[in-house]
């Protein structure tokens, strides 16, 4: 075991002590030390190997002899030796005026603070990494220094190249806090310039990260959402989104370009794309979701413009079929009438014959026409409602195609958005003319559901059907 060797007396030791100065600050001769192989060691400052940035490490030592003793020796392994003190108040005040990399410090300290007392002010006031390097090593002084949180604690007695190990353990641990903490720094400032919500929080829902672009999307500054939960952003209307959403990311699954809407501060509605994912520890276990919001509302306002401007275009188009072409082409069959009438009087057979095919020609086209004009002006869904005119639809098709079509609705209130309710309407007569022409279907029944707050709109039918990939 490596013990300290003694000098010699104070009075042996030239220039040891100056009245009025630290005597961590003096011309050193050579110390010898056993190694850990029972070998001597002996040297001078600069004569082993210089530790690359030479860490500025500060002694905190109330017996004299020893704190040369480790000077020197920190001085041979390349350190930079700020100074050696004996009172928790000289420390805290070199501490203020200098750069220091580490303390080294004893329990047992001369003056009104103990090196305990002294790593609490240490840690609260500099953030400076510290080793008690002390004679004591009973559970009660080792309960108070673990309080502290050092980077380590070593007896006196023990080898140097045990404190040797220790001093650079803990300087590598503070770079690789350094480092870890400009890279947090670097993330935090890169969170705060994307203008997406990005926010973390517990598999509970908990929130506990808040990026400034969740403060500009949804009102909150970070000291009001962390710590609430999510539920926050939910609009009322959706009570079971967030729990379905959070037992999908528990199994691990995630969810990308979900498009709903969610809550702003101010209580009204956004539109948003979320991309949900589970954020796994250490053990691979799934504890917490990382949540990225992205404000679509002027997206979905566009779209929403952009099919006004289609319904009106389609309704301007069945206007027109319905009051020019249409009108135009009964007036022409009229007008063939009376000239079939004429060449029967005239018995002119053949020529009578060719009118009449031409008269059924244009009463198919008349028919047509109406059909079309029906189906852009959607006359009943406008007057009557989406549920009057998916049930006017359905029989329409019964009709035109001579299969049994239902029509069934389960809702309290019709839906009074015209674009939506227009939109359900159209993707019901889609999906009614594919089922009747493609799917071979000989009975086809349309659902509209109202579930909690939303609509479900589903076309059952008994066709072939097609497979997804084709």
């Amino acid at each position: 075991m490596f013990s300290w060797c003694n000098c010699g007396s104070r009075s042996e030791r030239p220039g040891f002590s100056r009245p009025g100065s630290s005597w961590g600050r003096i011309s050193r001769p050579p110390i010898s030390c056993r190694s850990r192989e029972g070998e001597t060691v002996t040297g001078f400052p600069g004569q082993t190997k210089v530790n690359e940035g030479q860490a500025n490490i500060l002694l905190v030592e109330d017996e004299q002899v020893l704190a040369l003793d480790i000077l020197k020796s920190l001085e041979q392994r390349g350190y930079s030796v700020l100074e050696s003190v004996d009172t928790g108040e000289k420390a805290l005040s070199l501490l203020a005026e200098n750069k220091v990399d580490l303390v080294l410090l004893d329990i047992k300290l001369k003056g009104s603070m103990d090196g305990i007392e002294l790593a609490k002010e240490i840690r609260e006031r500099f953030s400076v990494p510290f080793i008690f390097f002390s004679t004591f090593s009973d559970s009660r002084t080792l309960s108070r220094a673990k309080k502290t949180q050092p980077y380590g604690y070593i007896t006196k007695s023990c080898h140097r190249d045990d404190l040797f190990s220790m001093i650079e353990m803990a300087l590598y641990r503070r770079r690789m806090e350094h480092e870890a903490r400009k890279k947090e720094e670097l993330l935090s400032v890169t969170l705060k310039s994307i203008s997406d919500a990005v926010i973390g929080a517990s598999i509970e829902g908990n929130i506990l990260t808040w990026n400034g672009g969740a403060e500009h999307i949804f009102g909150y500054t970070a000291d009001e959402a962390v710590g609430r939960n999510l539920t926050l952003l939910t609009p009322p209307l959706y009570p079971n989104e967030l729990p379905e959403i959070l037992d999908r990311i528990k199994k691990g699954l995630e969810v990308e370009h979900y498009e709903t809407v969610r809550r702003h501060k101010s209580g009204s509605i956004i539109n948003v794309s979320l991309n949900i994912n589970p954020i796994r520890g250490e053990d691979n276990k799934i504890n917490g979701v990382s949540l990225i919001a992205r404000d679509i509302t002027a997206k979905k306002q566009l779209e929403r413009e952009i099919l006004e401007i289609s319904e009106r275009e389609r309704k301007r188009i069945g206007k027109d079929l319905h009051d020019s072409l249409g009108q135009n082409l009964t007036a022409v069959s009229l007008q063939l009438k009376i000239l079939e009438d004429l060449l029967s009087e005239r018995e002119l057979r053949e020529e009578e014959e060719l009118v009449r095919r031409i008269e059924k020609m244009v009463s198919h086209s008349i028919k047509q026409t109406r059909n079309l004009a029906k189906n852009l002006l959607t006359v009943t869904l406008h007057n009557q409602g989406l549920s009057t005119a998916l049930n006017e639809l359905a029989s329409h098709c019964e009709t035109m195609y001579s299969i049994k079509t239902k029509c069934r609705t389960i809702i309290k209130n019709d839906i009074t958005d015209e674009v939506i309710a227009v939109q359900l309407y159209h993707i019901a007569q889609e999906a009614l003319t594919n089922a009747f022409r493609h799917g071979k279907a000989s009975q086809v029944e349309i659902d509209l559901i109202e579930e909690a707050s939303e609509y479900i709109l589903q076309v059952w039918d008994n066709g072939n059907g097609f497979f997804a990939s084709s």
